[in-house]
């Protein structure tokens, strides 16, 4: 009977999935009470599959492959826990490249691979715009949207992991969280922005977000960074304090020294800062140019924006994140191994 049943909800399930929205919408509103309630259940259940899908098509099944070695990974051992409760740590290999393990919490606590079932790296890999037609990059618009609002679980997981790290908390440990939780407000802002066809808005807050990693980055030039992290707790400006080479942190040194990990982010800190005030880049986003003719559009909403100045800027975003990512982990790291 069990089975009966189970066939004859599988079949209704096939049928709602070949059906077009306009035939189910048909069906739905034709039917009975009981009907309604049956597709309703179905739709629910769509909905809950299909994010079950996607967030497992994120994880790499270790049977199926491992990650590069020493680069910080999140590990699962089922495919209902969530990424909340996941382990972080980095694959290790024995001297004679015989026996591979992850490293995952104090102490050099290693288990074998066979202990976890799928991992996925904590920061973002393989991002490039596709040479497609710009109108055709609009799902990769939301597909790179997905994976940086993903940095939501996988940031919260990692702070979770750097306060119970190690043999206690340190004053950089508060400062770190508050890098998190503006990042995440900021990432938050850009997706709401970016949805609902507000472009420029959403820009305006690469430059922010670029300044929550130049600010932790500050903590790593000092030669105390909790004496630091503690001065900007009580107040004090993060420029007025000084390196351990005895630089104040201005931006523009903050700038040049991130600039030496990462060079890509002098260009995108150049050009995001020019839509901090206004500048030629509004009124091209308000002026439509072709040939010789010239039109002008007032709008709140897009005007002018391709799929792949959006993609650009999201990649930003993302790197940012990354950056942000992997510097906790490096403390993170720092914690378990010397307490």
């Amino acid at each position: 009977m069990l089975d009966l049943l189970q066939g004859s909800i599988n079949f209704l399930t096939e049928f709602y999935l070949l059906m077009s929205n306009t035939n189910r919408r048909q069906l739905f509103n034709g039917s009975s009470k009981e009907i309604r309630s049956v597709l309703e259940k179905i739709s629910r259940y769509l909905i809950t599959l299909n994010k079950k899908k996607v967030y497992m098509l994120r994880w790499k099944e270790i049977a199926e492959s491992l990650p590069e070695e020493y680069k910080a990974v999140f590990l699962i051992k089922h495919e209902s826990q969530k990424i909340k409760n996941a382990d972080i740590g980095i694959l290790l290999t024995s001297d004679d490249g015989s026996l591979k393990g992850f490293l995952i919490d104090n102490n050099k606590k290693v288990v074998k691979l066979e202990s976890r079932l799928a991992w996925i790296y904590l920061v973002e890999k393989t991002l490039f715009v596709p040479d497609l037609p710009d109108e055709e990059l609009e799902p990769t618009v939301l597909d790179f949207l997905e994976r940086l609002a993903f940095f939501d679980d996988k940031l919260q997981r990692l702070t979770a992991w750097m306060i119970q790290s190690g043999k206690g908390l340190y004053h950089l440990d508060f400062y770190i969280t508050g890098i998190v939780s503006r990042s995440l407000s900021l990432i938050h802002g850009f997706d709401t922005l970016l949805r609902s066809r507000n472009y420029l808005s959403a820009l305006h807050l690469v430059r922010p977000h670029l300044d929550n990693f130049m600010r932790l980055h500050a903590a790593w030039l000092c030669s105390d960074p909790h004496d630091f992290a503690f001065k900007v707790w009580k107040g004090e400006q993060v420029t007025s304090i000084k390196d351990r080479d005895g630089k104040l942190l201005k931006d523009w040194y903050l700038k040049q020294k991130v600039s030496e990990l990462h060079p890509w982010i002098e260009n995108v800190y150049n050009e995001t800062s020019g839509f901090i005030h206004f500048s030629n880049k509004h009124i091209a986003g308000a002026v439509n140019t072709k040939g010789e003719n010239i039109s002008a559009c007032v709008s709140k909403n897009d005007n002018n924006v391709s799929n792949k100045d959006k993609l650009e800027t999201i990649m930003c975003m993302i790197e940012i994140t990354n950056c942000i990512a992997d510097h906790i982990f490096g403390w993170v790291s720092t914690k378990r191994d010397k307490g």
